[in-house]
């Protein structure tokens, strides 16, 4: 490196000091510099949407069927990785914890629809579903 070469380099090192120095004064310590970046803003919907949204979370469709299902599963069927889970819109979802017991469980769905359908509270048209999630 040449003495030029070395100068104009201090001189570089020197603005990029102070450059520095006057930028950290403009962030505030602990937020990211981008923490409203464009790509991630959107518009926000009214009030009462954002109450749905929440209350929708809330609300769970009661069932005589399914409550009779969550009693009675672990008598009916206590070495099955699959565990009910969810009833909505005559939909029994059942969660498994990996693909592999899902895949597995495909095959024993027929004989779980035929020992539920004999309750009497069962509906006369519903299904089941699996879905991959830790029990």
């Amino acid at each position: 490196m040449t003495k030029d070469e070395y100068i104009q380099r201090k001189a570089l090192e020197e603005k990029d000091k102070a450059l520095w120095n006057k930028s950290r004064s403009r962030f505030i310590p602990g937020l990211p510099v981008d923490a409203d970046a464009k790509e991630f803003r959107r518009k926000i919907g009214s009030v009462g949407s954002c109450i749905d949204r929440l209350v929708e979370g809330l609300l769970k469709e009661q069932n005589p069927f399914f409550d009779e299902i969550m009693e009675k599963w672990d008598g009916l069927f206590p070495d099955l990785p699959a565990k009910p889970k969810e009833w909505s819109d005559g939909k029994l979802i059942l969660h498994v914890p990996t693909s592999g017991q899902l895949f597995s469980m495909r095959a024993k769905l027929p004989a779980i629809r035929k020992a539920l359908s004999a309750f009497p509270s069962a509906p006369k048209r519903w299904t089941i579903h699996l879905k991959i999630q830790k029990v």
